[in-house]
């Protein structure tokens, strides 16, 4: 398996792949298909020039993307949001998610960024199990976070710190705290 940045030649390929994950588990996205098709081709393109799209490749076929945005405001410079985030159904249950999200976990350290975070539906008990592993916790539930076929869905926020300034195992009693 080889992990990259994409690049320009991957467009396509990318597009396909997201597509498939729309169609196929369309409440694990915040984009519905047809949003995601009308996104600019040139959206896409200054993406992969950021670094913020990355993909997993087995032999010459995309599998799996992941997409890192850096916070855009100097004040938010050392976060980052981690999503849309898809494996292949076809590949999925083999390791391929957890190498591409290890290694985009490193990106975003060797990029000296302090945590990233992401939003996963409350029903996604397998992403969940992933991104806990790879030292996300949870901070927070967005209700109704998008609605899907008229059906409201929650999703879980969740946080990764990547110095140690902040332990993971705090993350959920300091959400606590803000609740008092």
């Amino acid at each position: 398996m080889m992990l990259r940045q994409l690049v320009g030649a991957d467009l396509a390929d990318l597009r396909v792949l997201w597509r498939e994950g729309l169609t196929a588990f369309p409440a694990s996205f915040l984009m519905t298909a047809e949003e995601a098709d009308g996104t600019p081709d040139a959206s896409l393109i200054n993406g992969f020039e950021s670094g913020a799209y990355w993909g997993a490749f087995l032999g010459d076929q995309l599998v799996a993307f992941a997409v890192l945005r850096q916070g855009g405001l100097s004040r938010l410079s050392h976060t980052a949001d981690l999503g849309p985030f898809y494996i292949s159904a076809a590949y999925q249950r083999r390791g391929v998610a957890k190498a591409l999200l290890t290694r985009v976990l490193d990106q975003a350290r060797a990029r000296g960024l302090k945590q990233v975070e992401l939003w996963v539906d409350q029903e996604n008990h397998p992403a969940r199990r992933l991104y806990e592993d790879a030292g996300f916790r949870p901070f927070g539930l967005r209700p109704r976070s998008v609605v899907v076929e008229g059906q409201p869905r929650n999703d879980v926020l969740m946080l990764c710190p990547l110095d140690n300034a902040l332990a993971a195992d705090a993350i959920p009693s300091l959400a606590r705290q803000a609740l008092d």
